[in-house]
């Protein structure tokens, strides 16, 4: 039996009305389907074969890191009981050929007070202080004497200082190490103790002009005598020509004339104690004469002056 079909405009209407939603469920029925929605999925199973997992690797080299070992991999660490510890990579420490180039070594030297550098910048040491008594004559000025001093005072040295002019020595002890029994100034003949220790060293100081003293004192170990002759004469000859070292300021004509025949230097040393700068000494003695740049710091100028005669 035929049913009669609707009118065009009824069809309309029919076409333009919307699907009926289903009604929401319960909230009971919500709450029940959360934990089945978040029971994982198993895999479907299909009959491709599994993968082969590849083996594990070490991460490339990084710049900087340790070098790989004989067969191109990277050494195994060796670790602690705290796991942090890895053992010594040969190689790590190595250098370039070209920081070779730039790497130099210094001949080696004697010990002693650092003098200055020569010119060839090789540190020059001026043995003070040994187990056996040792005689210095500086031929210069009360500067040159007190930078040695300083100097000295690094490794522990007392200082007794005869001079005929204790106001060149006033205060100076007291200035350049805060205490007052590391230097004394004495206005007449030194009396003992005649010898020092390892620890403090003994340097007896004689400034009496254009001599040395009347009488040679006696010397015991770790003990050094210094005599300044302020200016090179006939009177100082004996005490230049005792001495194991000789130390020299830039001198006159007269004094390097003096000075070559008591000590017998050759005709070229007389011409160069003449021409030195006034940061410079001559060390003869203990080996080769040597020519010194003194390297004078910041704090010696400080304490001691600029350099001078």
């Amino acid at each position: 039996m035929s049913h009669p079909l609707p009118y065009p405009e009824e069809r309309a209407v029919q076409e333009q009305a919307p699907a009926p939603q289903p009604a929401p469920p319960p909230p009971a029925v919500a709450r029940a389907a959360v934990p089945i929605a978040r029971t994982p999925v198993a895999p479907a199973v299909t009959s491709a074969p599994l993968a082969t997992p590849s083996p594990l690797t070490h991460p490339p080299d990084q710049p900087g890191g340790p070098p790989p070992g004989p067969d191109g991999d990277r050494p195994r660490d060796r670790t602690g009981p705290s796991g942090q510890t890895s053992r010594l990579r040969i190689g790590w420490h190595t250098v370039p050929r070209s920081g070779l180039r730039r790497v130099t070594a210094l001949p080696p030297s004697s010990a002693g007070l650092l003098l200055g550098r020569d010119q060839q910048q090789v540190p020059v040491p001026l043995r003070l202080f040994t187990p056996e008594p040792v005689r210095v004559a500086l031929i210069g000025g009360v500067w040159a004497a007190q930078l040695l001093i300083f100097r000295a005072f690094s490794v522990g040295v007392r200082v007794v200082v005869v001079t005929t002019e204790p106001r060149a020595w006033a205060g100076f002890g007291e200035r350049a190490t805060g205490q007052q029994n590391r230097l004394t100034v004495v206005a007449g003949e030194a009396g003992g103790p005649y010898g020092g220790t390892a620890q403090t060293p003994l340097l007896t100081v004689y400034d009496l002009g254009v001599s040395g003293p009347m009488t040679s004192p006696p010397l015991g170990p770790w003990h050094t005598q210094l005599t300044i002759l302020r200016q090179l004469d006939r009177p100082g000859v004996a005490a230049v020509q005792e001495a194991g070292l000789v130390v020299l300021q830039r001198l006159g004509g007269d004094e390097a004339a003096l000075a070559s025949s008591a000590l017998r230097l050759r005709p070229q040393s007389g011409q160069l104690l003449q021409s030195m700068n006034d940061d410079m000494m001559a060390l003869i003695g203990d080996g080769d004469d040597r020519y010194v740049f003194l390297d004078q710091t910041g704090i010696e100028q400080q304490y001691v002056g600029p350099p001078r005669r």
